[in-house]
């Protein structure tokens, strides 16, 4: 009783990802899909065991509502 648990970790206070100063909305598409890219962290590189394929870094992909305890306002 009357843990971390209780309490929502989002909401009220705003501290969702599209209210991140990490955040970045997705480029083209409709605006209004709400999906961005969190750039908390370095991209990671997807491990592949073809040579000729080109290496990109992906940042993970989140909803404007999701959220985590990394958030930071802008």
């Amino acid at each position: 009783m009357g843990g971390m648990d209780d309490e929502p970790l989002s909401g009220e206070r705003g501290q969702a990802c599209g209210t991140c100063r990490f955040w970045k909305r997705a480029a083209g598409g409709d605006p209004r899909a709400g999906w961005g890219q969190c750039r908390r962290m370095p991209p990671t590189l997807p491990e592949m065991s073809d040579e000729k394929l080109v290496h990109v870094g992906v940042w993970p992909h989140t909803d404007v509502a999701d959220w985590c305890g990394e958030w930071e306002g802008t």
